[in-house]
């Protein structure tokens, strides 16, 4: 099963822990944009007795991460209040050994975000969705990458709603929207942000997805879509994911 998420909807998930086995590799994410190793204005200093202070934007999310890192490289990574894409790599690796056992493998990247392949035996997609949850469980993996992405889409920690409206404002902008849809159908029927019941959080998901199937290479539940027209090489599939990636700047 293979499955594409806008960015937004990716950090949510991951906070939650809704992560579906093979999310994000049938299209690329970000793609026309760079892809930093150090993102966001935060820091740390060390308090007297050996913890670190976090500051700037995201100083609570830091805080509120180290506090609950389930292993010392976790925390070694949070402690000076960045994360590079190395470090988010480092962690993955960790956690693709906590997945070897069950016959899964995990990639992971900035442009992709994860995505999730099976080398050994026939787990069903619940299954996997478990062994997923225990191993982004022991490993902090999701929230470490979930936390990146979220500083470099949002450097500024701009409210999440407010800042889907500006996605949605930057589809209209750029004429990317496949029919018309007001932005406050929009907000209610296909954004996640601020869902935490899991069967809305779902079906919201599932409409974002079959609203803008052309920029989608696959379905929602992962076959192959005969409605794709965007890829990222094209002009307007590249408009598309910057506007999800930064919005503001579109």
């Amino acid at each position: 099963m293979r499955r594409m998420y806008p960015i937004g909807l990716r950090i949510q998930m991951c906070r939650v822990m809704f992560m579906i086995a093979a999310a994000v590799l049938a299209c690329v994410m970000l793609a026309a944009c760079g892809s930093p190793s150090n993102i966001g204005n935060d820091s740390a200093t060390t308090s007297a007795n050996g913890e670190p202070i976090f500051s700037g934007p995201y100083a609570a999310e830091f805080k509120q991460e180290y506090e609950k890192a389930p292993t010392d490289l976790v925390r070694n990574i949070l402690k000076d209040g960045k994360i590079t894409q190395a470090e988010v790599q480092e962690v993955y690796d960790v956690y693709n050994k906590c997945l070897e056992p069950y016959g899964l493998q995990a990639t992971w990247s900035v442009e992709q975000g994860e995505s999730m392949g099976q080398f050994r035996g026939s787990m069903s997609d619940d299954e996997q969705r478990k062994i997923m949850d225990q191993c982004h469980a022991k490993t902090g993996a999701g929230n470490i990458s979930s936390l990146y992405v979220t500083m470099q889409s949002n450097p500024d920690h701009v409210d999440q709603v407010d800042l889907e409206r500006k996605v949605y404002q930057c589809y209209v902008k750029h004429d990317l929207l496949p029919s018309p849809i007001s932005e406050n159908e929009y907000m209610s029927t296909l954004s996640t942000v601020g869902l935490t019941d899991k069967s809305q959080f779902e079906a919201n998901l599932k409409r974002w997805h079959e609203f803008f199937g052309e920029y989608m290479s696959t379905t929602f539940d992962g076959q192959p879509n005969p409605n794709y027209k965007y890829d990222q090489n094209s002009a307007k599939g590249q408009q598309f994911w910057s506007c999800q990636q930064d919005p503001l700047h579109q």
